[in-house]
C-alpha cells in the first residue's frame, strides 16, 4: 500500500478517534445512550487497535525502504565503480587504438615491398619446390618399378629355392637310403666274410689284425681298449689270451671311436672267464680254419 494512502487512513483514524470521544463526552451523562456509549467505547478500542496496525505496518514500510535504501546505496556503489572502470578501459582502449594505428602505418610501411617479394619468393622457392616435387616423383615412379622387378626376382628365386629344395630333400633321401643299404652290405660283408673263404680269398683276410685290451669285464660282456679310428668292425671276433693261452672268443656287437663293446660267444674253461687287463686279438679265418683241423 502507498505510504501517503497510509498516512490519511491513519489521519481519518484519528479523526474519527476524536469525533467519537466528543460524542462520548457529550453523551457521558445520558443514561439512554449507555448502549450507544459501549458500542462507541467498542468502536474506539477497535479504532486504536487498527491504529496500532496501522502505526505497525508503517514502521515495517519505513524499515524495508531503509533496506532498500542501504541495498541502492550498494548498487550505486557497485555501478560507481564499474562507471569508473568502464572510463578506464575506454581510455585503455584509446591508447590501443593510437597504439594499433602506430602498428598498421609500420606494417603497412613494411609490406610495400610485398609484391617483390612474393614474385622473388614463387621464383626462387615455389618454382624449386615443384621442379623438386616433379623430379620426386619420376625418382618415386622408378624405385617403385624397380621394387616390383626386384620382388619379381625374389619370388622366382623363391620358386627355384623350393624347387631345389625339394631336389636336395629328394636326394636326402636317396642318399639316406643309400647309407642304410650300405650300412646292411658292409653289415652283412661283415657277419660272413668270416664264414665262406670265398669271400676272404676275394678280400684277402679277415680285417687287419689289431690287438687290445680288456677294459672291463661284466658276466659275458667286455669292452676293449680300441674302436673305429684302430680299424674295429662290426661282428669282428678276438680272441681273449692270458698270459699267451686262449681263454674265451668274443664277438664285436658295438663300436665307437676309442672303444668297442663285446659279447662273449665261447669260453675253454667257464670257472676262467676274461677279466680286465686280458690281451685280445683279431682272429683269422684261416687261423680259426687251421684251429679246426687240429682239434679234429
Amino acid at each position: 500500500m502507498h505510504l501517503a494512502t497510509k498516512i490519511l487512513i491513519i489521519t481519518n483514524l484519528v479523526f474519527c478517534l476524536v469525533l467519537s470521544q466528543y460524542v462520548w463526552i457529550a453523551l457521558a451523562g445520558n443514561v439512554q445512550w449507555r448502549e450507544k456509549y459501549q458500542w462507541e467505547a467498542d468502536a474506539r478500542r477497535r479504532d486504536k487497535n487498527t491504529l496500532e496496525q496501522a502505526y505497525a505496518e508503517l514502521f515495517a514500510q519505513q524499515h524495508n525502504n531503509d533496506q532498500s535504501t542501504s541495498n541502492f546505496t550498494a548498487e550505486a556503489a557497485s555501478l560507481n565503480a564499474t562507471k569508473r572502470a568502464l572510463e578506464a578501459w575506454a581510455k585503455e582502449a584509446e591508447l590501443a587504438k593510437t597504439d594499433a594505428m602506430a602498428k598498421a602505418e609500420e606494417l603497412e610501411a613494411a609490406v610495400l615491398e610485398f609484391p617483390k617479394i612474393t614474385q622473388d619468393y614463387h621464383g626462387e622457392v615455389i618454382d624449386s619446390l615443384q621442379r623438386a616435387l616433379k623430379e620426386r616423383s619420376e625418382r618415386k615412379k622408378t624405385v617403385y618399378a624397380e621394387r616390383g622387378n626386384y620382388l619379381r626376382d625374389v619370388a622366382q628365386n623363391h620358386t627355384d629355392y623350393a624347387t631345389l629344395h625339394e631336389d636336395f630333400v629328394r636326394l636326402e633321401f636317396q642318399q639316406y637310403l643309400l647309407q642304410e643299404e650300405l650300412e646292411r652290405r658292409l653289415d652283412t660283408k661283415a657277419r660272413y666274410r668270416r664264414l665262406r673263404p670265398d669271400i676272404q680269398a676275394d678280400l684277402g683276410e679277415n680285417g687287419p689284425v689289431i690287438y687290445a685290451t680288456v677294459q672291463w669285464a661284466s658276466g659275458m660282456s667286455i669292452q676293449l681298449d680300441k674302436g673305429k679310428r684302430n680299424g674295429v668292425e662290426l661282428h669282428q671276433k678276438y680272441t681273449i689270451t692270458r698270459g699267451g693261452a686262449t681263454i674265451a672268443i668274443a664277438d664285436v656287437v658295438e663300436v665307437q671311436n676309442e672303444t668297442c663293446q663285446c659279447m662273449i660267444v665261447d669260453t675253454l674253461d667257464k670257472k676262467n672267464a676274461p677279466k680286465s687287463g686280458d690281451e685280445a686279438v683279431t682272429r683269422l679265418f684261416m687261423a680259426r680254419v687251421g684251429s679246426h683241423m687240429r682239434d679234429r
